[in-house]
């Protein structure tokens, strides 16, 4: 039963504690934990179906899908959020002074508005819930050859990831937007990646082979090797941190609230276009975007957003719908054996990780409309730059 709550805009609503305790609980400084009654131990279905053929000259192919599914992950989220009260729907709460009419959705009466009076996302609310979940579908193709020197491989994967959430943090909530239903947080994975492309190859080059003496040992016996990756970019989602204060509060979930699309915006024209290096500094196109709406449009917040009851809805922009930069790597090694005597050997290897120093950048750092000055610019790089390892190995 709610105490001390006069009005139903402006007034933080104490929690009347049980008879014979001590007294009242101011709601704003409530923190509460909740887990299932039934703690249910996270569940992974695997499975796939390959096809094999053997082709011409040694070289196999082999053609498959993979799939798994994964539930009962686990998530963390408020589920006593606030409901909304506005002008138009009023919103009736029993407290000791008899029941009262809330007609705005304020920070203030944000813990009276919740399903369990008193409690909510307003007060540190947080549910460890079991509930998540995690889909994975994949088409694969490889095609390989192995002879006597050396081999050849190339796997393309054509997949897609989806999940309510990817990540168990149990410090923050990990539900996208709407709390109350884990639909809204539905989306594609983090670390999904649509197109993969690896190629990895050894040869030992058979140059001066027949060789023999100083000529044999400079010049013989060298082999390259390598791995190329090519792949899409991963994940990303648009957010207002401002967002969902009439239902959370302001800045409690900044990281996992979606903007909205500006009037006439699409998600398609979201993203700029043309060469990666020329869309640093603009990688979302900014006019796309808005902040989100206002709970309650009756009350002309658009036209003074300080008055009383101008909280936030929730954008209608979801979780993780734009991908990052496309990405490539090359590794190669080079490798020189010297045999020694019959049972030593001595193997120098020249290594570089990125051989062409190619830049991959990294997802756009700030896609907080919130925050126009960085919004949507790329300010770093994944991978590391060009690394060259020499190795010398003595095997007896």
């Amino acid at each position: 039963m709610i105490t001390g709550f006069s009005n139903g805009t402006d007034a933080f609503p104490d929690i009347a504690c049980a008879e014979g305790s001590p007294g009242v609980v101011p709601s704003q400084f409530l923190f509460a934990l909740a887990v299932p009654r039934h703690y249910v131990v996270p569940n992974t279905q695997q499975w796939n179906f390959t096809i094999q053929r053997e082709l011409p000259k040694q070289w196999v192919l082999e053609l498959g899908y993979v799939g798994s599914h994964a539930i009962h992950l686990r998530e963390t989220r408020t589920n006593v959020q606030a409901q909304l009260a506005t002008s138009d729907h009023h919103l009736t709460v029993q407290t000791t002074d008899g029941p009262v009419e809330i007609t705005a959705s304020t920070v203030a009466n944000g813990p009276a508005r919740s399903t369990l009076q008193g409690v909510n996302g307003y007060s540190g609310m947080q549910l460890f819930a079991n509930d998540a979940y995690a889909h994975y579908h994949s088409f694969q193709a490889t095609v390989s050859r192995r002879w006597g020197a050396g081999y050849f491989q190339g796997a393309y994967t054509f997949s897609r990831s989806t999940d309510a959430t990817s990540s168990g943090n149990t410090a923050l909530n990990t539900a996208f937007n709407d709390e109350s239903d884990l639909r809204f947080s539905r989306g594609l994975s983090d670390y999904d990646r649509k197109h993969r492309l690896t190629v990895s190859y050894r040869y030992e080059l058979p140059f001066f082979s027949n060789a023999s003496g100083l000529k044999r040992t400079l010049l013989g016996d060298w082999a390259i090797s390598g791995i190329t990756i090519f792949q899409s970019g991963t994940p990303f989602s648009v957010t207002d941190s401002a967002a969902g204060t009439a239902y959370l509060g302001p800045g409690l979930a900044s990281a996992t609230l979606g903007a909205q699309l500006a009037d006439g915006g699409s998600i398609g024209a979201g993203l700029s276009s043309g060469d990666i290096h020329q869309r640093i500094d603009g990688y979302l196109n900014a006019a796309n975007f808005t902040k989100a709406p206002f709970a309650d449009q009756t009350l002309g917040c658009d036209e003074d957003p300080a008055q009383a009851g101008c909280t936030t809805a929730f954008g209608n922009l979801g979780r993780n719908i734009y991908r990052g930069p496309f990405q490539q790597n090359w590794d190669f090694s080079l490798i020189k054996n010297f045999k020694l005597t019959e049972g030593q050997s001595l193997r120098f290897t020249a290594d570089f990780f990125n051989i062409w120093n190619h830049v991959n950048f990294a997802n756009p750092a700030f896609n907080d409309v919130e925050n126009p000055g960085a919004f949507g610019k790329i300010f770093g790089t994944v991978g590391t730059p060009r690394l060259i390892q020499f190795q010398l190995r003595y095997a007896f």
